[in-house]
């Protein structure tokens, strides 16, 4: 019982020699991994001085404290590629920092003329933005990465070999990261940067977090429903405590401890 773990993640409700799961570690192998985390951002105005400054304080703050990230997208570090001339100029959006309205007016007409930008960076209306976050494909991808992963002819998991092929990210890191950026985003939430979670790590976190607030939570009513039936049965305390004195001398870690 000490070793008992909690995973929500989809890869659990698989077995690990499943067709689509080996399928999808090919891919995870060769392309990253696929699953984003996602923090959309709601200020009274986006191209407005005081919120980029906020923004790129959030995105620079993530980059710095929130671990197994790849890679993390905004308006601050976006591609930019335009044409001067006969120049093809490719920068940050935020590259070369705003002054004055006049600048943020074309900032403004730039990013809302770009579709790679719509839907994915900025809400089609301008009122949301958002921070794409890119965890690691691999554990420990930071310390040891082998940058061959995926182009050999490695053995794949199976039920005889279940260690074989690359260690991807773990549910214990992927909660970290997803913890990470709740505790830096909750010191961010305000009335004008309101700011949501969401993605499928995400998801996964709160399921797991939530599973395990209801399962104290029904263990306690359990134990006095049970308590209470013992009274109405023995009309004694006694009739109560030993009973679940000896279920819980049965739970190895108490038992020992006693």
């Amino acid at each position: 019982m000490p070793r008992l773990t909690t995973d929500t993640s989809n890869e659990s409700f698989l077995r690990i020699d499943d067709p689509i799961l080996l399928a999808y570690n090919d891919f995870r192998e060769q392309f990253g991994r696929d699953e984003l985390i996602i923090i959309a951002i709601q200020p009274p105005n986006v191209f407005n001085l005081k919120f980029l400054k906020r923004l790129k304080a959030l995105h620079e703050e993530i980059e710095a404290k929130v671990p197994h990230v790849n890679k993390i997208t905004s308006l601050v570090n976006a591609r930019n590629t335009r044409g001067d001339r006969d120049r093809l100029i490719v920068e940050d959006l935020l590259e070369k920092w705003p002054q004055d309205k006049d600048v943020l007016m074309v900032l403004k007409k730039r990013v809302m003329s770009n579709p790679l930008y719509i839907n994915r960076l900025i809400s089609e209306d301008g009122g949301f933005t958002t921070i794409l976050i890119q965890t690691n494909s691999f554990s420990g991808e930071d310390n040891d990465l082998d940058f061959t992963t995926g182009f050999d002819d490695a053995e794949k998991p199976s039920k005889d070999n279940p260690k074989s092929g690359p260690v991807f990210l773990t549910e214990k890191e992927n909660t970290a990261v997803v913890m990470s950026v709740n505790k830096i985003v909750n010191r961010y939430q305000a009335d004008d940067f309101r700011l949501y979670l969401a993605g499928s790590p995400v998801v996964t976190t709160m399921v797991k977090v939530s599973m395990k607030k209801d399962m104290m939570l029904f263990i306690i009513l359990a134990v006095l429903a049970i308590g209470l039936c013992l009274f109405l049965m023995f009309r004694r305390l006694s009739g109560v405590a030993l009973p679940l004195l000896i279920v819980l001398l049965a739970l190895p870690p108490l038992g020992l401890w006693l």
